[in-house]
């Protein structure tokens, strides 16, 4: 009996501590906690639906590119993202009609909200005009009654911004890191043309290295103070925290920016953005976030 309960004891530590080990460290220290809610290894057959919408509720996409749930993958350890070619049979009158009528694209979005901490992806881009995209944004996903009136603002953090073969060389490996405040009334890609004009929003870098050769992490960690970015472990930009926060969600995305990378080339298509994980981190000691308006 004692022998079992022994055996008990070291079988029941040793898988203790595998877990342990499996727990990622957080690159910038101790001062933060994993946090798994938000976090995904994408080792799964499957997209986790307790943790992530493939498909974005509030938003169908930047025309003429609609986002798809069937262009959402997790295969070989990794969460992939595809941009394609509509072919004509899948063009029906309503998207015909609305303008959405020559590529599917694909988005993923976070079901849960996090605030001040480490937010770290690694990442590969697909090797066509497509803009690949890890960011946070959509404080009020969940309040129309303040999202979709006059007297607030709608905060984003563009963590990683990157076009995988650029039509125009000038945007050959630039890096894109950029905040964005918009008043409401907010609808993505239609009504969020009222700005406000944030100092010091917007950072760009060319990188020594191909965006589609291999994997490469993109981090952000925001606390009450700054927001500061990373490309592999590196510091390459850094700015005051004068509005930002408020808890926002994750997002993963491939789009077709027409009026800012162009469209890609057909024979391009279909191409895939392939993301190995998404790991993010609790800011230890932090101030609790700023909190939504009550509903009237």
């Amino acid at each position: 009996m004692r022998a079992s309960f022994i055996a008990f004891v070291v079988v029941a530590a040793l898988a203790s501590s595998a877990v342990a080990q499996e727990t990622p460290e957080c690159p910038l220290g101790d001062g933060y906690e994993f946090v798994p809610e938000l976090s995904d290894e994408f080792n799964s057959d499957s997209l986790d639906s307790s943790k992530w919408w493939d498909f974005n509720p509030a938003w169908r996409g930047r025309k003429p590119a609609l986002f798809s749930r069937r262009n959402v993958e997790v295969s070989d350890g990794a969460l992939r993202l595809t941009a394609s070619l509509m072919k004509p049979e899948e063009v029906d009158v309503e998207n015909a009609a609305r303008g959405y009528d020559k590529y599917w694209k694909a988005i993923v979005k976070s079901k849960t909200k996090g605030c001040y901490g480490y937010y770290e992806a690694r990442c590969k881009s697909m090797r066509a005009c497509v803009c690949n995209a890890f960011w946070l944004y959509d404080p009020f996903s969940d309040r129309p009654d303040i999202k979709y009136v006059e007297g607030e603002f709608s905060e984003e953090i563009d963590i990683l911004e990157y076009c995988g073969k650029p039509n125009d060389k000038g945007f050959e490996r630039v890096y894109y890191a950029t905040i964005h405040r918009y008043a409401t009334p907010y609808l993505e890609s239609i009504v969020n043309k009222k700005k406000f004009k944030t100092p010091n929003y917007a950072y760009k870098e060319k990188m020594d290295f191909d965006f589609g050769a291999d994997y490469h992490t993109f981090g952000l960690a925001w606390t009450p103070d700054a927001l500061r970015w990373y490309v592999d472990g590196r510091e390459v930009f850094a700015r005051e925290n004068d509005f930002f926060r408020r808890p926002l969600h994750i997002m993963l995305d491939c789009e077709i920016m027409s009026d800012w990378f162009g469209e890609p080339n057909p024979e391009d298509l279909p191409a895939t953005f392939s993301i190995d994980y998404v790991r993010v981190w609790r800011l230890k000691d932090a101030p609790e976030p700023e909190a939504l308006p009550e509903k009237k």
